[in-house]
């Protein structure tokens, strides 16, 4: 089990926070195109969301509903949006001004891309099936290194863990797509036995807000931070001097941690050559 298992959702509320970049509301009254937003860090003066460029449904019934605002009544505590979609009391929403929802996963998945080569984690495989007489079969993606190649036993599942199958049985070929293959003269496939692979691989990005990271969510928060400042110097000007500092400092936090990423393959063997 990874030490660290942030979501995306928790990830993308920590990078908006830090961005200064975010309001979470839970949804009451609502109707077509408004509801009800009751919590204390809602009572802002009447238009004060009208140019906010998004709210999101992050979890209930109404999940991925997304809209602009349009208008904020502070009196009934009610915001307007369009495209008009019908939310259900209770729904958690995420605001934002800045950045939209999808800008926020981009980046986080920017982030962990850039030390997918660093940050490795411990990956097992167990999709690939023997077949009598083949000798080539497709290495499964993010594979970076290989521990150990298990046969399964006589019982489904079971594998021998203590006499793996000798690395000098079986190589790594490159190219365009990357295979394994047991050298024919030294090792015979068994027909419909799998093989557990064990190895480090590449974290994996994140597609859903309920998938999980096992990279340093520090990490992630500080680096995406710097890109998003950086998404934003253009020329000179107060606002771009201020997202170049804060560029600066995010991505000198960012560097620190990263030194901390880096896993060795202790004696696994690469699969890139």
């Amino acid at each position: 089990m990874p030490i660290y298992a942030y979501t995306r959702q928790e990830l993308r509320h920590s990078l908006a926070r830090q961005m200064n970049d975010i309001i979470t509301g839970v949804v009451s009254s609502p109707a077509s195109g408004t509801f009800v937003c009751a919590l204390t860090e809602w009572e802002k003066p009447d238009d004060y969301f009208n140019d906010w460029i998004e709210v999101y449904c992050y979890n209930g019934v109404g999940i991925t509903t997304s809209g602009n605002p349009t208008d904020w009544d502070n009196t009934s505590h009610t915001l307007t949006f369009k495209p008009a979609a019908t939310l259900t009391a209770g729904d958690l929403v995420e605001m934002h001004e800045k950045f939209t929802v999808a800008l926020y996963n981009t980046y986080i998945n920017l982030a962990i891309e850039m030390v997918a080569k660093e940050a490795l984690v411990d990956k097992t495989d167990t999709t690939i099936e023997l077949v009598d007489g083949t000798y080539q079969y497709t290495l499964p993606a993010q594979f970076l290194y290989i521990y150990t190649i298990e046969l399964e036993s006589s019982t489904a599942d079971l594998y021998d863990e203590q006499k793996p199958i000798s690395a000098e049985k079986w190589r790594i070929i490159n190219g365009a797509t990357t295979k394994l293959e047991f050298i024919k003269n030294l090792y015979t496939p068994t027909d419909e036995r799998k093989i557990r692979i064990r190895g480090l691989a590449s974290p994996s990005v994140l597609d859903t807000d309920s998938e999980e990271c096992p990279i340093n969510p520090a990490y992630i928060v500080q680096q995406a931070a710097a890109l998003m400042h950086q998404s934003r110097v253009r020329g000179s000007g107060v606002d771009s001097e201020m997202h170049e500092t804060q560029m600066k400092l995010s991505q000198a936090m960012a560097d620190r941690i990263r030194t901390t990423l880096q896993v060795g393959p202790g004696g696994a063997f690469p699969v890139e050559s």
